[in-house]
């Protein structure tokens, strides 16, 4: 059974589809609304087949307290329809939640076509700590190095791609690796210093360079022969005033003048 459904600019612009198969569907021990969750999270997932949406976020869609999606989220686990990823970083702390829907008819093909531009980082960490379900694997990653001064988790480096671009996101980088290394200090999180300020920072310098090449252009002068028409010149030839030649006589006169 499948849905369309209306989640404001992130899906109403590229126009998704919720997915609820029959399992799900036709699970009477589910509520509904956890069925339409799970249509959500189909909504929600990229082309990988996950999504990084958090319980608040959800919540939001769905008109009810993160809370009740958290219960919700393990309704559906215990049936073996999800599977979760919780991504810590080197202190151990939640960085990252991967949300897949796990049943077989859509891991068949895990994947729709189109990829959502903007990740929800998952805020609700008390509660996944707490339940103790199967189907939630815990993974802890670590940050990579970006050219020589610019620290990054994978998940964040593909977060600036998806928003500003790859030359953009690039180029925050290497601005942000130059000056931490002009000025000799150091961030918590190279990420969170990029969307602050790094991003400010590079756009100002485009517009800058933008406006330098508007105001060459204008001044610069244009020496290339322009090519007119075999009319023009007809007419041109035509108010000119022919030259007569002086006769003998008419010399004879000027000299006695």
């Amino acid at each position: 059974m499948i849905y369309e459904v209306d989640t404001e600019n992130e899906i109403n612009k590229i126009g998704y589809f919720a997915v609820i198969p029959a399992t799900v569907l036709f699970n009477n021990q589910l509520k509904p609304n956890a069925k339409l969750l799970y249509a959500l999270i189909t909504a929600l997932s990229n082309k990988e087949g996950y999504c990084y949406a958090s319980n608040k976020y959800l919540g939001e869609k769905l008109g009810v307290d993160h809370k009740t999606v958290s219960r919700w989220l393990g309704d559906l686990r215990r049936y073996n329809y999800l599977v979760i990823d919780i991504i810590r970083n080197e202190q151990q702390e939640i960085i990252q939640r991967k949300i897949y829907p796990n049943d077989i008819p859509y891991l068949s093909k895990n994947h729709y076509p189109y990829t959502l531009k903007n990740h929800y980082p998952s805020d609700e960490k008390s509660e996944d700590n707490n339940i103790n379900y199967n189907n939630i694997n815990t993974h802890t990653v670590s940050k990579e190095k970006f050219l020589e001064n610019v620290y990054l988790y994978d998940y964040e480096y593909k977060e600036l791609v998806s928003e500003y671009g790859e030359k953009k996101a690039n180029k925050c980088i290497e601005e942000l690796s130059l000056y931490k290394k002009s000025k000799g200090i150091e961030y918590k999180s190279d990420y969170a210093t990029i969307k602050r300020w790094v991003i400010i920072r590079v756009e100002e310098l485009e517009q800058r360079l933008q406006k330098q090449n508007t105001k060459s252009k204008k001044t610069r002068c244009n020496f290339e022969q322009r090519e007119y028409p075999k009319e023009f010149f007809d007419s041109l030839y035509e108010n000119l005033s022919p030259t007569s030649e002086k006769t003998e006589t008419e010399d004879e006169m000027d000299l006695d003048m």
